[in-house]
């Protein structure tokens, strides 16, 4: 599928996040795993719960996906798992991402508890870890869920997010017309990669680029201005995540909804792809103004959940890290 990039963006930008989230050394395990859980499960339990009752009432809609508990519970709770098909996906499919997700939280808190005031031990503590469990999942001949699970390449790209934090963090920017121009670059090599080199690994082919594309955009910020295109830009990406996880509900409607209204209708046409992002979006803005923050700030106020704020090393603005 085309654009799986994506994932891998999301996995080194979220290793970049997580780095400025921890880089004081103040914040407490029992802070950083409530921020992560309240970020993280309440939309995603109510997307998965929607599955759930979707394959209950109308089985029909759905391909692998069946309304069994077991494999529910093992959703919910992030834990990966095989379906009938084959594949290794929660009942969301998109939350395969989310298992990696919270697999990275764990070894960030294990490593926070280990080294509370010792933010270069933290990092060195994460990356050994995920490495560990990687070289040793890939080299024992098993089939089993958990092994193919830690021996999955992008694992290391969380990695690779923290080496653009230190990198940032040491000083290092890009000029910024060249930052421009790498930026562009580095989307367009990975478009390119997806399509001609499908099989090359996704930390060489993505991971790499992304540190580059994150690095290239970092050193824009001088650039941004405040204004109702920022603002509306900012919003999108306030809203990401529940676009991220609504999106699936959308694209599969208009996929197998609208060609009952409209003849000849493809969501995989250019218009059919264009359509769905701005559906998606709208959508994930809605879910994200009615849904997802109500939810967020009331469970942070109820367990007091203690926002971060880390400003990055020569910058005023602070970077808010929720």
């Amino acid at each position: 599928m085309f654009g799986e990039f994506r994932v891998d963006v999301f996995f080194v930008l979220s290793g970049f996040v997580i780095a400025l989230a921890l880089e004081a050394g103040t914040t407490s395990v029992r802070d950083f795993v409530a921020s992560r859980l309240v970020r993280i499960v309440p939309l995603y339990w109510l997307a998965t719960l929607l599955v759930f009752f979707g394959a209950l009432l109308r089985p029909d809609l759905f391909n692998s996906t069946t309304a069994n508990v077991p494999e529910l519970l093992k959703s919910l709770f992030f834990i990966p798992y095989r379906k009938e098909s084959g594949h290794m996906f929660p009942m969301l499919f998109v939350g395969w991402t989310l298992n990696y997700e919270m697999l990275f939280y764990v070894v960030s808190a294990l490593a926070l508890w280990r080294f509370r005031r010792h933010v270069s031990y933290i990092f060195a503590a994460i990356t050994s870890i995920l490495f560990t469990l990687f070289l040793i999942s890939s080299v024992v001949h098993s089939n089993r869920v958990i092994v193919e699970f830690l021996a999955y390449g992008r694992l290391l790209e969380f990695p690779l997010g923290i080496a653009v934090w230190f990198a940032w963090r040491k000083g290092v920017r890009i000029p910024v017309a060249m930052a421009a121009l790498g930026a562009v670059a580095m989307y367009v090599l990975m478009t390119c990669i997806e399509r001609a080199w499908p099989d090359v690994s996704p930390v060489v082919a993505n991971g790499v680029p992304t540190m580059l594309l994150l690095l290239s955009t970092l050193s824009l910020e001088g650039l941004v201005v405040d204004s109702a295109l920022t603002r509306g830009l900012l919003y999108l990406g306030d809203a990401s995540y529940a676009t991220y996880l609504s999106h699936p509900f959308v694209v599969e409607g208009l996929r197998k909804l609208v060609p009952k209204v409209v003849h000849g209708f493809d969501v995989r046409s250019p218009m059919g792809v264009i359509l769905a992002i701005v559906v998606s979006s709208a959508v994930g803005c809605l879910v994200y103004r009615y849904i997802d923050k109500p939810l967020h700030r009331a469970l942070a106020r109820r367990i007091k959940v203690k926002r971060v704020v880390t400003p990055p090393a020569g910058e005023e603005a602070p970077y808010r890290v929720t």
